[in-house]
């Protein structure tokens, strides 16, 4: 597939680094930049970042395939402050988009608690977007519905799935903060997401209030960004678990996945070859033959040796057992029992030992 084609309105001028508010002044609302997210200059020229750049800021022209839920998802949210003085966090808004940035869904959240801080200077969200805002259990299954067997990705995710009140698959989580690889790139045990975005796309982020979907984005890009080597490291859990999990299998690739360069498939790509790829071809149709003849049933039911009525003789520690199950030291437990009984036939009262206590 060739290169995405970019949109005639698209947002390609470069800026300045703008500024970064302080917190007070966040708060206030004292922020000179109004725009969710500031294009600055390619940090490395190349041209699949230039396409993920052009990804984050919504100037590609997708076609429908392309816009479908895919295999891959990217998940943010924002939150408002319930209790004592906006203490406690809830989900006020979701946003999750594809592989190719298309939104997939984006909606406010009605929290379950009355709001008692709004936190519009850094999540964006105002009274009256909750208004209209849907309820938080049809939001709920939705989502947990749109993610299921999907590899799901995200910066400091747990977050989000807490938010949610839903849990995801291990070897279907790709957190992006947790990620080995960025945090080596970036010299950071827990590199934030505007810094990752500056450094690694060239695109400056939450100068202001937070969007959703432009975070989701970001992330998004910068799984793609890393993801040849990621998915090579995770693959062989990623499909011991599809395996396991039937349902969990990824769907066919759509086309739009199919044919990219940077697009590395969860189903069973020849640069991580599984280990039914070592068998010998010679030897595993003679194996599977052998595994068949030991398995089929007989007259009666059952498999030959396993409940089958058949007389077996089976050897214990390298002793030879008798069909009745007794071998070496069955005669002894036999005269030891007998002398046991004869004690108790010659014993006085002869009563349970219970009925004494």
């Amino acid at each position: 597939m060739g290169r995405v084609e970019v949109a005639a309105n698209a947002k390609t001028t470069i800026s300045l680094p703008q500024p970064v508010p302080s917190h007070r002044d966040m708060m206030r609302g004292n922020v000179t930049v109004k725009e969710p997210c500031v294009l600055l200059e390619n940090p490395s020229g190349d041209h699949f970042v230039e396409e993920l750049r052009h990804m984050v800021m919504g100037n590609h022209v997708l076609s429908e395939s392309q816009k479908l839920p895919g295999q891959y998802l990217a998940i943010d949210c924002e939150m408002v402050g319930v209790g004592p003085q906006g203490s406690e966090s809830a989900l006020a808004r979701v946003s999750i988009v594809n592989y190719h940035g298309h939104i997939i869904l984006d909606t406010f959240v009605q929290p379950r608690e009355p709001v008692t801080d709004y936190r519009t200077w850094i999540s964006g969200v105002r009274a009256q977007d909750l208004i209209t805002g849907r309820d938080f259990a049809d939001v709920g299954k939705e989502v947990a519905e749109l993610l299921e067997g999907k590899v799901l990705v995200g910066h400091a995710i747990e977050n989000d799935l807490k938010a949610l009140m839903l849990a995801h698959p291990g070897p279907l989580t790709r957190d992006t903060q947790a990620y080995k690889g960025l945090r080596e790139k970036l010299n950071n045990k827990r590199p934030g997401l505007a810094k990752a975005s500056q450094q690694l796309l060239g695109i400056q982020i939450q100068t202001g209030a937070h969007s959703s979907v432009i975070d989701a984005r970001v992330t998004m890009a910068i799984y793609r960004l890393f993801k040849k080597e990621w998915e090579k490291s995770v693959w062989h859990l990623t499909e011991a678990y599809r395996n396991k999990h039937k349902g969990a299998q990824p769907e066919a690739a759509p086309a739009e996945e199919e044919g990219s360069a940077e697009e590395v498939s969860t189903s069973a790509p020849e640069l991580f070859p599984s280990s039914s790829s070592h068998t010998n071809p010679k030897t595993s149709g003679q194996r599977t033959g052998k595994k068949k003849s030991k398995l089929q049933e007989f007259p009666g039911g059952g498999r030959k040796g396993i409940s089958s009525g058949l007389s077996v003789i089976v050897r214990r520690g390298g002793k030879r057992v008798g069909g009745t199950g007794r071998g070496d030291g069955s005669r002894r437990m036999d005269r030891d029992r007998g002398a046991e009984a004869g004690r108790a036939s010659s014993g006085g009262s002869g009563g349970n030992w219970w009925e004494s206590a």
